[in-house]
């Protein structure tokens, strides 16, 4: 049988963790539960991993009013993480975080008023599903799972290394290499 929620977020990270927290401030009485496709909380912030990461906007804006941003206004990701985590500490949302959850599939069901989800749970073939009154996606616009890159010309024959931001080697040494570094951000590089 499917569980019930007055509420399912989807994604934790910066808008999906803003908005449990409202949830359980303005509306404590309401049953809520947030689906994260990822291992962690984070979106953006836990896949780009890229030295140099931080902030495009100042985190004085970006950060939220109940819990101020105290650090340097254009943040690295690693401290963006640490927020975030203080925050999911703080106002005691671990326990509404399920982890391992993508939403495969949300239908509204009018008959029954409520929206009904089918989610994959992470390293099985299991499939959940539950229901909810409202459903709130803060899932962001990336496609976390494959990085999108562009069809470059001569990109078939290129016999280097080709590395995304999205799926930064951690043990990666680019020491005495030759590297060609194609970022459209603001980031720190």
């Amino acid at each position: 049988m499917a569980q019930h929620f007055d509420v399912l977020i989807i994604g934790a990270g910066i808008s999906g963790i803003g908005s449990a927290c409202h949830l359980k401030t303005q509306l404590p009485g309401k049953s809520f539960a947030v689906l994260e496709a990822h291992e962690s909380f984070g979106g953006t912030w836990l896949i780009h991993r890229y030295p140099g990461i931080r902030s495009d906007s100042d985190l004085f804006t970006f950060g939220y009013r109940f819990k101020p941003w105290e650090g340097p206004p254009i943040a690295s990701g690693a401290e963006i993480m640490r927020y975030l985590g203080e925050v999911i500490e703080e106002y005691g949302l671990d326990p509404h975080i399920r982890y391992g959850r993508r939403v495969i599939s949300a239908d509204w069901r009018s008959a029954e008023r409520h929206w009904a989800v089918r989610v994959a749970v992470a390293g099985s073939e299991e499939i959940e599903e539950c229901t909810a009154h409202f459903l709130w996606s803060c899932a962001g616009y990336y496609r976390h799972d494959q990085g999108y890159t562009p069809d470059w010309p001569g990109l078939a024959d290129f016999a280097g290394r080709l590395i995304h931001p999205q799926a930064w080697p951690e043990d990666i040494d680019l020491s005495d290499k030759r590297v060609v570094v194609r970022l459209p951000t603001s980031d720190g590089l």
